[in-house]
């Protein structure tokens, strides 16, 4: 059940990161055609093409959490016996599962702030902030999901 409900997020994931990458695409040869033909440009479709790679970039750390290909910052991992990384596997995923959990809180304040904030007319761009917490939860799912994996291919990348 555990599994059936990580590849249904993938999926979702995968949809939300190609549909964001496909209108960035759409929307810069749109701005492209435009600017070339009739010298001027819309600045909002700059904006949403920003605010659309971070989702791609969060939807893309995202995705590669589940096969463990996501960015390692644990510069210990070399000096440590393969039976020490066994034992620290579940731990350091659950540190990992904490740490992205408890980065949602800022990231919601963070989107809070901005709707407080922001100017009127800069206000339909906020729904894309809504991206950092989502990306830290999903992370966060994520790593909890790896806890219960039994499969040990952690080592592969280190």
């Amino acid at each position: 059940m555990l599994q059936k409900l990580e590849q249904k997020l993938i999926t979702l994931e995968s949809w939300i990161a190609a549909c964001s990458l496909l209108l960035i695409l759409a929307l810069s040869i749109f701005q492209i055609i435009i600017r070339n033909t009739l010298d001027f440009g819309f600045p909002e479709i700059d904006i949403i093409n920003r605010h659309l790679l971070v989702v791609c970039g969060a939807m893309g750390a995202v995705l590669a959490t589940p096969q463990l290909r996501h960015i390692k910052i644990d510069a210990l991992t070399p000096l440590l016996s393969k039976i020490t990384i066994t034992r620290l596997r579940i731990p350091l995923l659950l540190f990992a599962t904490l740490t992205c959990a408890v980065l949602c809180y800022p990231a919601l304040q963070f989107c809070l702030d901005e709707w407080e904030y922001a100017p009127a007319n800069e206000r339909w761009t906020l729904p894309f902030t809504l991206i950092y917490p989502l990306g830290f939860s999903l992370l966060s799912i994520h790593f909890l999901f790896l806890c219960f994996k039994t499969d040990n291919h952690q080592s592969e990348d280190s």
